[in-house]
């Protein structure tokens, strides 16, 4: 990805999370007026998973992956978050230096999560950064009254063909 590409892509996500944010105190607010004083719900999260990669050539690669995500839930089915993970594979340790994603998640039940938005991929070793759409999904356990264990699937769509399915544990508070 050039640089002016990559420079698209983050203006464009940064548009999404303005947007997204205008929406979450909007809604934030009309729930409030309406009385429902649990919401906004604000969530952070720890991350560790596995992950397989599979190339446009056809390569496959085995890695882990650890992050720290945050989710802001502003209304009953409707909210966003962002995540930050690293996830490295291979036999020789091969690291991307990040992945940066920003998402919208719907809820259609108190525990379900679907998630889809934009990200960047950041590589080392001079590989160039490359630009990803996000699906996925996760269902939360409640460990008490703020707590969550959440079993979550995700696949990241990489700019130039490559394909990464994520298999994760993330543990949550709620506040």
């Amino acid at each position: 990805m050039t640089n002016n590409n990559l420079v698209f892509c983050m203006i464009m996500n940064a548009r999404l999370l303005v947007l997204l944010t205008i929406a979450a105190i909007y809604c934030g607010v009309s729930y409030a007026e309406e009385g429902e004083h649990h919401l906004p719900h604000d969530h952070i999260s720890i991350i560790v998973g596995k992950a397989y990669e599979e190339t446009a050539d056809g390569h496959h690669e085995d890695g882990r992956l650890f992050g720290i995500g945050y989710g802001r839930q502003f209304s009953e089915h409707w909210g966003w978050g962002a995540s930050f993970e690293q996830e490295a594979f291979g036999e020789n340790d091969q690291k991307r230096l990040g992945v940066l994603s920003v998402f919208g998640s719907y809820h259609p039940t108190e525990h379900l999560r679907l998630v889809a938005g934009g990200g960047v991929e950041f590589r080392e070793q001079g590989d160039p950064d490359k630009a990803l759409f996000r699906l996925g999904a996760g269902y939360a356990f409640a460990l008490g009254e703020r707590l969550t264990l959440s079993p979550e699937a995700v696949v990241d769509f990489i700019a130039g063909g490559t394909n990464v399915y994520v298999v994760a544990l993330s543990l949550g508070y709620g506040f």
